[in-house]
């Protein structure tokens, strides 16, 4: 028996006949570690730590110690095979053992949880279960295995030396051989011989690594794949003899008259449950390598399944502390919270460094197995290191899942793994190659992840209640006899996973692959289906009687609906234990109807749970009536997918050449009826949530999600190339980076602020990313969803309803017309605004707000210790001095932002805005000098000009132009004062309703001082508006729904208020307005494959230089092509706006700019700038056709190129002269050292240092006299440093920029 199960025979002995302590009868105490009381010296297991022996730890390193062995023999095994056999030995030989270990473990894989179950409960049959086990698993992976042969011409090269009957006759015995050894363990362990299992596996591991070597020079082609099969039966063999011979005899022997078989429906019923989730899994591990083994090349296939092998064994880390967790928690559910939180630390500890190194010392990992592996796989394997950290989020997640027998859930975000993965996989493996399989794991690992850390920040954030005495459950038969379980039948649970441990190789012993036999059946979970009521049933104690809990719990709903709605639901209540009447007056809790499903559970009782920590309600039989309460969420379900169908299958039938009949109005003009009709119904789905009592936080979600997709992936999905010009200039700033690996401040003003072209350049090379533009085309919508993260952060800042916080993250997603998230520094630096914003207001605000005649409108601060508030303000402070480098204006929101939230008490970081303040002074000062220096006019001249700033941004953007480009403009502007006057509406409505909002009111209105800083190229009116959404948007959703239903009144008002209505309204009218003023331009915006082709053609001949001179009706205000230029060679092709003649028969010009250019230059007319001049600028319809026809007729000029889009001209006879040579300029930054500037810059760096240290102090540090002191003389101290740095800047920027001469 278990070190937590105590039961008594007859004569009061033990199994093995030690006499034991006496015990109630009928009693089954569970003592994980030790309760308390019971053991004064032994405290909760949870409760102890690494060193004091917690089995938490100590089971998860010896899994890892197991895990570690067979990683090291597994690489020995691969590394050998790489030295000794070619990368296309190996290629065949991984993909045949990959293929080997997808059709074996189609039986396999559930077959062996169900040994492990079901032996320790068959007795006398237990010989025969497992015979009829293996018979039939083998023929059913037998015919698998021939089927697989039959279509081996679909599996791809890799499979090639298949082929021939003795080859296929080997391959069907190695399938069959490695599904009876994976079987094998699961009959061990069953058997109470899991020791068994590993020293099977080293022998295996041994015999196979002393093969390889052997038979390399016999065997060149197939010896990795006969080595491992003829180790395989060196294993099996002997083993299975012991398991017949010895084993099974002694097993039936002891169990003889205390087990009962199982059934054939028992059996079906745990295969059915356990098949699904272990499918999914399987899948994952073993036919993505599959996959990759029929798309690519037998040596590539090596590259990547050592690859592969070597991710495998590092996110087996995190697997193995996922099992042992999962075991804790079966033993102790009350310190699942408790051990959440230590693995999670632990994990973090040992997966950081681990991934640090596999992701910085790829290339040097790899470069033992040869040099093409380094080559081939080095950014394959840095996603895989990524991964590894997602990994930790959800294999603890899975552990609390399995613990908590919720196997439902389990399954489906295996299946969602599953299928992300495999779609992802065959989508960017032909577009990427290897590293295309990374991306996707990564990417799919990332949405589970998602989802993963928000449901375990419920489980974590909750301290775990002590385990109720009387919560321990009754485990005894009427004549006192123990009731035979699995757990008895297996041993210790605590070191049962030490034999059935995932290891290098049997990957499929892994407990994300083997699913639900890791669950535990708690008796709320065993409660779903009732067993019949035994003859003889001893009435429980009255003060053990079970209670139902009667305290209703509200709803929590995450994101928008973390407040949750004070009305109780019903079906939420607590799960009653069931009971069977005995007797008048008493009960006892209903039996199990069979043992637990796991050799790692034991039936305990359920004890005291928070609310984040007890298991899942029992599932109960869908009756017609619980239907008929879920009717009204079935139909919105149905209808958003009836939405989304309606807004995506026309599209199927937009081709190219509609594309090319886009009008003024953008795509709007050849989007198909039905398509806006779903855009319209996806508006109507979403508001139609807003109806009920309570968040259906699940449609909710999927409701937006489903909008942010179909609004911004449009352009994605129709065109065929990355839209928007400047987003292909961008990569250029990447291409001269990853070249030259320096930043040119001469070249563009934009190298003065390099930090996200560094960083995406490093990026891209560390993941081996050679072609941007797929991130390129899809950068937009996934910035989009990126955005939302910090936005469901920031609502839990707002004391509000939840349909306040859901309407005004909708308001937000709808108001995205900006379009600032193409791939640009704006973006980027924007998605860290939104979390910088977030983290102020829900950590740092004032903890305790005293209410006044108006409650505020903040909800309370989010609770967090010093530490983990000290870990914040480094986030705070890393997240501002990353976007100083990245963007001009940026960083001045941020700035403003905090200063006003600190002036208006809703921040107490009240020394930031000075540290921040020195940050940007800094940078602007002496890194951005080769840009203000020549530019200090335009930088500063500016600033106090409000009305120009405003007339350039808004009304100059206006003039001129066809009446339906004036119609899309002006929709924008309604748009944005729109929504602004519904912010402003939104602070009157919430005054009237009893609460002040500062906060948001902060944060819509304090961008618009930028409009007093300068023009920024006629375009800071958009940036005001883009900075002020999230602000605006929520203030909007207020309008509409001001209460928090804290009261009976206020939710009385809102079950009769219209207001879900009028948010349909306005949710109609900011879908419409969205569709014109996103894509109004695209007429010009979207970039054309000719267009492409003729850039490509330039950048083929710009040695050593080129010139290309393009079309523009203002050569000293239109500077911005509309073509995909600067994607290569920036420094060597200049690009010249040419006036375009609006008489296209005057085009001697042209030819002169041509012939002034001097040699190597060309003349460009596309598409996509004729229609910008005739939209824009008012020229005639047909300007393009004349204007090439003029250009024909003339005898200087010949076409290098010409298709549909573009037509590029050179002149017939080249200007004499040499080529001029590309002359970048110096790399920066660069800085002029002078005396002040040296002075300067040694007060900035104490400064920063000093002024850090003051902020860590004031929220690290608890209060004290000490504290108040050195908080006093740091800022005394700090006053001379800010005084000699200020008057270094002035003398910097009066000197340098000519001011002073």
């Amino acid at each position: 028996m278990s070190d937590t199960t105590t039961a008594r025979t007859e004569d009061g002995t033990g199994e093995n006949g030690a006499v034991r302590a006496p015990a109630p009868a009928g009693r089954r105490l569970r003592l994980p570690g030790g309760l308390p009381g019971k053991f004064p010296g032994k405290p909760p297991a949870g409760e102890r730590g690494p060193g004091n022996g917690s089995p938490l730890f100590r089971n998860a390193y010896a899994l890892m110690l197991n895990t570690g062995v067979s990683a090291l023999l597994g690489l020995s095994f691969w590394l050998a095979a790489a030295r000794y056999y070619t990368p296309e030995a190996v290629g065949q030989g991984s993909a045949a053992i990959a293929a080997m270990k997808l059709l074996a473990g189609l039986t396999a894989l559930t077959l062996t949880g169900a040994m492990a179950r079901f032996i320790p409960v068959s007795g006398r049959r237990t010989g025969r279960l497992v015979l009829r086990t293996y018979a039939g698993s083998s023929l059913v992976v037998a015919v698998a295995a021939g089927t697989f042969l039959l279509t081996l011409d679909f599996w791809g090269p890799s499979y090639r030396f298949l082929h021939g009957p003795l080859n296929g006759l080997g391959f069907v015995l190695a399938v069959v051989l490695w599904s009876l050894l994976t079987l094998q363990d699961g009959v061990l362990t069953g058997l109470r011989s899991a020791l068994w299992v590993p020293v099977g596996n080293t022998v295996f591991s041994a015999v196979k690594l002393l093969l390889l070597v052997l038979i390399a020079a016999s065997v060149p082609t197939a010896g990795v794949f006969v080595s491992w099969v003829a180790a395989i039966s060196v294993s099996v063999v002997p083993l299975g003899i012991l398991v017949f011979r010895r084993l099974v005899p002694r097993h039936a022997a002891a169990t003889e008259g205390l087990a009962e078989p199982p059934s054939l429906r028992q059996m079906g019923r745990f295969l059915a449950g356990d098949y699904t989730g272990s499918l999914f899994s399987l899948a994952v591990v073993y036919l993505v390598p599959v996959i990759v083994a029929s798309q690519v090349p037998p040596a590539d296939n090596a590259y990547f399944y050592i690859t592969t092998t070597i991710g495998g064994t590092v996110n087996l880390l995190a697997i193995n502390m996922g099992a042992s967790l999962t075991v804790e928690g079966a033993h102790d559910p009350a310190s699942l919270a408790r051990n959440c939180r230590a693995s999670l630390r632990k994990m973090a500890k040992l997966m950081v460094p681990v991934a640090a190194v596999l992701f910085f010392g790829a290339p040097y990992i790899l470069r033992v197995f040869g040099a093409g592996y380094a080559e081939a796989a080095t950014p394959l394997l840095r996603w895989f290191a990524v991964g590894a950290l997602l990994r930790v989020v959800i294999e603890v997640y899975f552990a609390v899942l399995r613990a908590q027998s919720r196997t439902s859930g389990l399954a489906w975000l295996q299946g969602a793994l599953c299928a992300l993965v495999l779609g992802l996989t065959l989508v960017l493996l032909p577009r990427l190659g290897l590293t295309g399989a990374g991306v996707a794991e990564v990417s799919s690992l990332a949405v589970i992840a998602a989802v993963a850390a928000v449901k375990l920040y419920g489980v974590v954030r909750r301290p775990a209640e002590p385990v109720a005495e009387d919560a321990l459950a009754q485990d005894a038969t009427a004549d006192g006899e123990p009731r035979r379980s699995l757990r008895g039948a297996l041993g210790d649970a605590t070191t049962l996973p030490l034999g059935t441990a995932a290891d290098f190789d049997h990957l499929e012993r892994r407990p994300d692959v083997r699913g639900p036999a890791w669950a535990v059946k708690t008796p709320a979970r065993a409660a779903e289906e009732p067993a019949p009521a035994p003859e003889h049933t001893p009435a429980a104690a009255p003060d053990h009687a079970p209670e139902s809990a009667s305290e209703p719990s509200p709803e929590a709903a995450p994101g928008p609906a973390a407040e949750s709605a004070p009305e109780p639901a019903p079906e939420e209540s607590a799960p009653v234990t069931p009971t069977t009447p005995t007797a008048p007056g008493t009960s006892t809790p209903a039996p199990e109807p069979f043992p637990p499903s796991s050799p790692a559970s034991t039936p305990v009782a359920e004890p005291s749970l928070d609310m984040s920590e007890k298991p899942a309600p029992p599932a109960a039989r869908r009756t017609p009536s619980s239907l008929r309460g879920r009717t009204r969420e079935l139909l919105l379900g149905g209808l958003l997918l009836t939405a989304l169908l309606l807004y995506w299958l026309p599209l199927r039938g937009v081709d190219a050449a509609d594309l090319d009949r886009v009008g003024g109005l953008g795509l709007v003009s050849v989007l198909p009826l039905a398509t806006l009709a779903g855009a319209g119904l996806l508006a109507v789905s979403f508001a139609s949530l807003l109806w009920f009592e309570r968040p259906r936080t699940v449609l909710l979600a999927a409701a937006l999600l489903a909008t942010v997709v179909s609004l911004h992936a449009l352009p994605a999905v129709l065109e065929d190339v990355p839209r928007f010009p400047t987003a292909w200039q961008h990569l250029g700033f990447l291409d001269y980076i990853d070249r030259t690996g320096t930043a040119v401040p001469d070249l563009d003003a934009r190298w003065s602020w390099p930090g996200f072209f560094a960083a995406a350049a490093f990026v891209a090379e560390a993941c081996g990313i050679s072609d941007l533009s797929p991130v390129v085309r899809w950068w937009p919508l996934a910035l989009q969803l990126l955005c939302l993260a910090p936005l469901f952060l920031l609502l839990r800042s707002l004391r509000a309803s939840w349909r306040a916080k859901w309407t005004g993250a909708w308001f937000f997603v709808l108001s995205g017309w900006v379009g600032q998230d193409y791939f640009s520094p704006q973006g980027c630096t924007y998605l860290l605004y939104l979390a910088f914003v977030a983290i102020l207001l829900v950590w740092f605000r004032e903890p305790r707000v005293l209410w006044t005649r108006r409650r505020p409108g903040e909800a309370e601060v989010a609770a967090a210790g010093r530490r983990e508030k000290a870990t914040l303000l480094v986030v705070l402070v890393a997240v501002f001095a990353g976007t100083v480098p990245a963007h001009q204006l940026t960083p001045f929101v941020m700035l403003g932002v905090l200063m006003v939230l600190v002036m208006v008490r809703r921040c107490t970081l009240r020394g930031l805005p000075l540290l921040f303040a020195v940050l940007l002074a800094v940078w602007i000062g002496y890194f951005a000098e080769p840009y203000w220096s020549g530019h200090f006019a335009e930088l500063f001249g500016g600033i106090g000009g409000l009305g120009d700033n405003v007339s350039s941004s808004v009304a100059g953007r206006i003039e001129g132009g066809s009446s339906t480009h004036k119609l899309v403009l002006y929709v924008r502007v309604a748009l944005a004062g729109g929504v602004m006057a519904l912010a402003c509406w939104g602070i009157s409505r919430r005054r009237f309703a009893g609460y002040a909002e500062r906060s948001l009111a902060v944060l819509a209105f304090v961008p618009f001082l930028m409009l007093g800083m300068q023009s920024y190229g006629g375009e800071m009116a958009l940036r005001v508006f883009l900075f002020a959404l999230p602000g605006a948007a929520l203030l909007a959703g207020l309008g509409f729904f001001p209460r928090t239903g804290a009261t009976r009144a206020e939710r009385d008002a809102d079950r009769t208020s219209p207001a879900p209505l009028a948010a349909l309204l306005a949710g109609l009218v900011l879908i419409g307005g969205f569709l014109v003023a996103r894509w109004g331009n695209e007429a010009f915006e979207q970039v054309r494959a000719g267009e492409v082709a003729a850039m490509e053609y330039v950048y083929a001949h710009d040695e050593p230089t080129a010139r290309l001179l393009w079309m523009s009706s203002d050569v000293e205000e239109n500077v911005t092509p509309a073509i995909p230029w600067g994607a290569r060679d920036m420094e060597k092709v200049q690009y010249e706006p040419t006036a375009a003649p609006r008489d296209p028969v005057l085009v001697a010009s042209l030819v002169k700019a041509l012939k002034d250019a001097g040699p190597r230059s060309y003349l460009m007319v596309n598409r996509s700038q004729a229609i910008y001049l005739r939209m824009d600028s008012g020229y005639a319809a047909d300007w393009e056709r004349r204007l090439l026809a003029n250009l024909d007729a003339r005898p200087e000029l010949t076409r290098v190129l010409s298709n549909a889009d573009a037509t590029l001209y050179a002149l017939r006879k080249q200007p004499a002269g040499p080529v001029a040579k590309a002359q970048p300029g110096p790399a920066g930054p660069r800085v002029t050292w002078t005396p002040w500037s040296v002075v300067g810059a040694l007060a900035a760096l104490a400064l920063i240092v000093l002024l850090s240290a003051r902020e860590v102090v004031r929220v690290g540090r608890p209060e004290s006299a000490r504290k108040l002191q050195w908080m006093q003389s740091t800022f005394w101290f700090a006053l001379p440093l800010l005084a000699v740095l200020l008057a270094a800047l002035v003398m910097r920027l009066l000197t340098l920029s000519g001011v002073w001469a």
